[in-house]
């Protein structure tokens, strides 16, 4: 099936040269476990994303917890470029003494799939910690815009290939790939439009500039609770909380779903020992703070499904999404 795309310039991907010759592929022999770990000395977490976005929200609202559990301060520091590649590295890079966590998030981090991004890490070169959230996503359009149900979209994209236009944060991106599924299950074929990010990506979807947008809930809450965007459909087999009257894209017959996770991990080498405090002191930070009636309040009103899964969860979920992406990925790139 040919996609469409519509004309846009991409900015060349560009690590600075101090990151892109890291990797935790050759980071070191492990430093090994100290017996009072983390000791006094502070823990960084590494932030791929801007100050003030979903991600960054969310784990700055846990960060007091795990300080709490690992009796030390947790530094966030956010890293931004080249799609979070920049961080990646980084991450990847960092010495594995457990004094450095990143936020590797499912399935952005996937974006070393692609070899055209020259990612200079893969799946290897972390050891995922935790997943302490999980967003949904949904299918939004704007409240002024030509369509009020899914069905209309499906029939106007069958009737004329490529007239529907779908807005993504950069081609080859999490969204992007959610969309090229989305094609490949409703057996349609949408114009893409990439955008450099999804503040652009939302102004012209408000604006009437595209016709659609898939992302997470967080990123269309706002503006659904002000009456600019509707959710034509939740991208998941179950209703989403809050969210209850929008069909899901499984009572269509569609089997796709939204699968993004914020996943904390820490650079491959990690001593076994430091890997376990550090997870459980996720895990016992995540119970404390799903029991604070503030931070629930932040989760429920940002449209997050925050819930604690371990490290073997996570590596087997990374895994599947992993060998996924590597399916739609070039789909999505050729246009094919």
């Amino acid at each position: 099936m040919k996609r469409h795309l519509a004309v846009a310039a991409i900015a060349a991907l560009a690590i600075p040269a101090a990151l892109s010759g890291c990797s935790s592929l050759s980071a070191g022999s492990d430093p090994g476990a100290s017996a009072d770990f983390p000791g006094s000395e502070p823990i960084t977490l590494v932030m791929p994303f801007s100050a003030g976005g979903s991600t960054d929200l969310m784990l700055r609202g846990l960060v007091p917890f795990l300080e709490e559990e690992l009796g030390t301060s947790v530094i966030v520091e956010n890293t931004v470029g080249a799609g979070g590649q920049v961080a990646l590295t980084a991450i990847a890079g960092a010495a594995p003494d457990g004094h450095t966590i990143g936020v590797t998030n499912l399935p952005s981090t996937l974006a070393y799939v692609n070899e055209d991004r020259q990612a200079t890490y893969e799946q290897a070169s972390f050891e995922p910690l935790a997943t302490v959230n999980r967003f949904r996503g949904i299918i939004a359009t704007s409240a002024s815009g030509e369509w009020s149900t899914l069905e209309q979209v499906v029939e106007a994209a069958q009737a004329e290939p490529g007239s529907i236009t779908v807005g993504v944060d950069g081609l080859g991106g999490d969204d992007h790939i959610f969309v090229t599924a989305f094609e490949e299950a409703a057996d349609v074929e949408f114009t893409v439009v990439p955008f450099d990010d999804g503040s652009e990506k939302m102004t012209a979807l408000i604006g009437n500039q595209i016709d659609l947008s898939f992302g997470s809930v967080p990123t269309f809450m706002a503006q659904i609770d002000s009456g600019n965007a509707v959710a034509l459909a939740a991208l998941d087999a179950e209703p989403i909380v809050g969210l209850e009257d929008v069909p899901t894209t499984s009572s269509f017959g569609y089997d796709v779903q939204w699968e993004s996770y914020n996943v904390l991990s820490v650079p491959a080498g990690t001593a076994p020992e430091v890997r376990t405090v550090l997870e459980d002191a996720i895990e016992a930070a995540s119970a404390a703070a799903a029991a604070d009636a503030d931070f629930t309040t932040q989760m429920e009103n940002g449209g997050y499904e925050f819930g604690f899964q371990d490290s073997a969860w996570t590596v087997e979920r990374w895994t599947e999404l992993d060998a996924r992406w590597r399916e739609l990925v070039p789909i999505a790139i050729s246009g094919e």
